[in-house]
């Protein structure tokens, strides 16, 4: 925004949230103060506002409006050019409130710590911000009703040629940064490819970063830049020959979590020079495309998305705190991508890197796509009861396409198979027994099926491992996932209980409310209809004695 045709451009930042209290904007604009004590949520150092918007301009202005008990009005301002022109040694917030009135229909001022203070908060803000008037500060609230909060960035940071930072010109709809590189010509398409990859344009585009930061929105959220609506992108839907598998970290003595990673190429490989794994905390990004100390060579094309909540964020949400369990991490991420590429690296081109079958907790499907190779596999694989089990271990990785079960093997820090005691020896013959010759793969894999049927038989001859075994096997691990998928429906079937009953109190509590509205509907046309006969029998005295009061 600009305030001037020549005025220096501004960064504002709206929401229509819950609005901040008095008390609570200054806790907002205090350093180290935080409420967010527990887990489950992001934020707890209580300095993320305060270095974020410092870091983007020098000075900063808020309102906030909030409905509790009363209607208030806030405003404060975070200045560092205020600070450095008066010399201050300790950092001083100004802060003014307002409190709606019902008798005047007006704002009033709070002035909890004397007349004197208000003004002086007052003078500085109008002093050392974009707005000259109390008029102006209070003509900021007229789009945000009666709740939500207004940033205002001003005084941007300029970069080392002395330009803005923050580009507002070259797109209208989007925010870029400044020194952003240009799009190679329509005949360099490999480059022109990585260029206008998602992986690389997040780094200077606002728009593209903002389409990737969350890994699920919630129903009614959505967030809008420069007046245009910012559609989410999932980068999982981006993955072919994907697969999905489950790690399980021991965090502390006897706690163990599930992470599902989806791991597949990007569409476009091998011409795409990216890699990297999307690390998610509590459904935000905090390490997009990290390579994880995968090699350049054998990572090629290949990106994976996972969702860490066993490990804690830096203080900035740009990288995770180096702990054990995050150096754990790395390192099974990086053997992850080793595995994938030894497995998969032929269906995009490749040599095959290894004659072997992957191993049995790393069972393989690819996804459904324009590929016969891929087609050919989902179809090979179809029947595997693992691969239905995945959907219900966690269906957003999916990306909602019901049509493309994914697979999930259980992997602990010690690749053990963790939802139930199986013989593990020779599963992986069990699990990839092609069932049919029309069954196995095309072209790319030469005499897939005579390989297979060589290897089931090599097996066969050297541990002596016989149908009936086989078979065994297969339904130990039918009959546990048949106890997992009895054990989640049957939790679904307790929570729709749950929701049934809420739905049928609160469909109570409507009738009863809809009650009282209507009486006290009723009632007031009472009132209306004997006031009016009033006037008609004494209409002197109603107006004579206006403001006494009849009922």
């Amino acid at each position: 925004m600009k305030y001037s045709p020549v005025g220096e451009y501004s960064l504002m930042i709206q929401d229509d949230g819950g609005g901040m209290s008095p008390e609570y904007l200054r806790h907002c604009l205090s350093f180290g103060f935080s409420n967010k004590c527990t887990n489950s949520s992001i934020g707890q150092y209580g300095n993320g506002f305060k270095t974020s918007t410092m870091r983007l301009g020098a000075d900063a202005i808020i309102f906030s409006c909030r409905k509790a008990n009363r209607l208030t009005r806030s405003v404060g301002l975070l200045s560092y050019t205020f600070l450095k022109g008066t010399g201050c040694d300790d950092i001083l917030v100004p802060v003014v409130d307002y409190e709606f009135d019902p008798s005047s229909r007006n704002f009033k001022r709070i002035m909890d710590r004397g007349e004197k203070h208000f003004s002086s908060n007052l003078s500085t803000l109008l002093r050392w911000s974009q707005f000259s008037t109390e008029d102006d500060l209070l003509n900021q609230f007229e789009d945000m009703g009666c709740h939500g909060t207004k940033i205002v960035v001003f005084n941007l940071w300029l970069n080392d040629v002395d330009e803005m930072e923050l580009d507002f010109t070259t797109d209208d709809e989007d925010i870029m940064m400044s020194g952003a590189p240009k799009i190679p010509e329509e005949r360099a398409k490999v480059k022109r490819l990585n260029h206008m990859h998602i992986a690389n344009r997040f780094r200077y585009s606002l728009r593209v970063y903002a389409s990737i930061l969350y890994l699920r929105l919630p129903q009614h959220f959505k967030v809008i830049l420069c007046g245009r609506t910012v559609e989410p992108h999932h980068i999982i839907k981006d993955l072919i020959y994907r697969e999905c598998i489950k790690y399980q970290p021991q965090v502390g003595t006897s706690v163990q979590v599930d992470v599902i990673t989806s791991i597949g190429f990007l569409k476009g490989a091998p011409h795409l020079d990216i890699y990297g794994f999307n690390v998610y905390h509590r459904n935000r990004l905090i390490l997009p495309f990290w390579a994880a100390g995968s090699e350049r060579g054998r990572g090629r094309g290949i990106a994976g998305v996972l969702e860490a909540n066993f490990i804690r964020p830096t203080h900035d949400k740009q990288d995770f705190e180096k702990t054990e369990l995050f150096q754990r991490l790395e390192t099974r991420l990086k053997d992850m991508t080793m595995e994938y590429w030894r497995h998969h690296a032929h269906l995009i081109g490749y040599q095959p890197v290894t004659k072997s079958l992957p191993p049995a907790y790393y069972t393989s499907i690819a996804a459904t796509n324009d590929s016969s190779v891929a087609q050919a596999t989902a179809t090979t694989y179809a029947r595997n009861s693992r691969a239905k089990a995945s959907g219900v271990l966690n269906s957003c990785f999916n990306g909602g396409n019901s049509l493309n079960p994914l697979h999930v093997g259980a992997l602990r820090d010690q690749m053990d198979y963790g939802a139930c005691s199986l013989a593990r020896r020779n599963m992986r013959t069990s699990l990839y027994m092609p069932s049919t010759p029309q069954q196995t793969e095309p072209c790319k894999r030469r005499n897939s099926g005579s390989m297979i049927e060589m290897r089931a038989q090599k097996r066969h001859n050297t541990n002596g491992v016989n149908v009936v075994e086989i078979g065994e096997e297969r339904s130990s691990l039918l009959l546990c996932q048949n106890m997992m998928l009895k054990a989640e429906c049957s939790e679904l079937e307790a929570a729709g209980q749950t929701l049934r009953s809420k739905a049928d109190r609160l469909m109570g509590e409507l009738r009863e409310w809809q009650r009282k509205q209507r009486s006290l509907t009723d009632e007031l046309e009472f009132y209306h209809g004997l006031s009016a006969i009033h006037r008609r029998i004494h209409p002197i005295a109603s107006t004579s004695s206006l403001g006494v009061g009849w009922i």
